[in-house]
């Protein structure tokens, strides 16, 4: 899976990473309402109007400079022409996106993640000219240690936190016409809690904990936007991420999209997408799998913000280059015109330097391995979750994704 070596990172923090699929009993599914609560105009026009196709950053095993490497990967998607960036903010910034030499992260860590996102390095790639930014967010409060959530006493201190973000982001970046899409890492996975038994379904607490905890983030981004006066020339979006769709669609077992996402409401759903967009041998098999997926999300998704289809996002798809060399273009291709058939508001492909690279020995490589290191993989030491390969090249990949800027 394209997240293991980042997930290594955000494990330490508590969340459990893994590959599995589920089933088992949770009540029935619950289906989304239909009836929108609210609206939205301004920079919404611009929004229901584009196609955002965007790459991500995170935890890759190279870099090229000695900048931080947040604002280097960032600064290296801005080059290749993307007006659309997905980054992480949590309190595992340092290790996701180290410093090197440039002494750029503040020498004392913040306690929340509205002084987060202003450090220097956040202020510097949300000010770059990005049109859509998705954050996957974690809070101080929390980190990622869901389960149990329910019973935690912490529901006020994840919402409080969440409205700061929220409130600082519509504020500072009010006429800017940006939208920001803050959300969780990819929530089957939270809720199987590393279990690789395709059979079972997430657990009826777990269900529990995480709608608490998705619906905690949900009020803060409500109740700021309120509080923000409902700004027009900015956009901040709350999402729940789900990414194992067709455990529910083809195998009827309780996922995030059936048992969470009606019961949460939120602004938007993110999918992290390898469990339809790697099925298929052709086009047209892989269309099929990616058709019922984002037709199962539209089913059961809320619009409580009236964004119509444009309330689904693909945060993530990755093609394996150097594992799938024969694919990778026509997948890429087929992801985005069925995508954005489909009415979607964008797709972001993951990654602008591979994380799932190793070394000689097989280990994992560490993140952002400096040129001439000895630990540095090479190009065939990675897996091919790249935009950049580690000898500079650019990915065929980028092309298509070209079409859609």
């Amino acid at each position: 899976m394209k997240l293991a070596p980042l997930c290594l990172f955000i494990l330490l923090s508590a969340l459990v990473c893994t590959v599995a699929c589920g089933g088992g009993g949770f009540a029935a599914s619950t289906k989304a309402s239909a009836t929108p609560s609210g609206t939205i105009a301004g920079t919404a026009t611009n929004f229901l109007q584009t196609f955002s196709a965007g790459i991500a950053h995170a935890s890759g095993n190279y870099g090229f400079t000695n900048e931080n490497y947040l604002i280097e990967g960032a600064e290296r998607i801005q080059q290749l022409g993307s007006k659309s960036i997905f980054v992480y903010l949590t309190p595992t910034f340092r290790s996701t996106y180290p410093d090197r030499k440039s002494a750029s992260w503040p020498a004392t860590d913040p306690t929340n993640v509205a002084d987060l996102v202003q450090a220097a390095p956040y202020a510097h790639v949300l000010g770059l000219p990005f049109q859509t930014i998705v954050l996957t967010a974690y809070t101080f409060a929390t980190h990622d240690q869901v389960a149990g959530f329910a019973s935690s006493g912490r529901e006020q201190a994840e919402e409080n936190e969440f409205y700061n973000l929220a409130i600082y982001l519509f504020h500072h970046y009010e006429g800017t016409g940006k939208t920001f899409v803050l959300k969780n890492w990819e929530g089957d996975w939270i809720g199987l809690q590393g279990s690789r038994d395709a059979s079972r379904n997430i657990s009826d607490s777990m269900i529990n904990d995480m709608r608490a905890w998705l619906s905690a983030r949900q009020r803060g981004v409500t109740r700021a936007r309120q509080d923000a006066g409902n700004p027009t020339t900015v956009n901040v979006f709350n999402a729940v991420e789900v990414n194992r769709v067709l455990d529910f669609a083809q195998n009827g077992l309780a996922r995030v999209i059936n048992t969470v996402v009606p019961a949460v409401a939120s602004d938007m759903v993110t999918y992290s997408s390898y469990d339809s967009t790697l099925q298929g041998t052709d086009p047209g098999s892989m269309q099929a799998a990616m058709t019922l997926a984002l037709n199962t999300i539209k089913q059961f998704a809320p619009d409580p913000l009236g964004l119509g289809d444009k309330r689904i996002l693909i945060s993530e798809f990755g093609l394996y280059e150097n594992e799938r060399q024969k694919e990778t273009i026509w997948r890429t291709q087929t992801l985005l015109s069925t995508a954005k058939s489909a009415g979607l508001s964008g797709a972001f492909m993951w990654n602008v330097f591979d994380n799932e690279c190793h070394e000689n020995n097989g280990q994992p490589a560490p993140i952002d391995t400096a040129q001439g290191d000895p630990m540095r993989p090479s190009d065939g030491e990675c897996r091919g979750l790249w935009a950049i390969r580690p000898d500079g090249s650019t990915s065929s990949v980028v092309s298509v994704l070209q079409k859609y800027w």
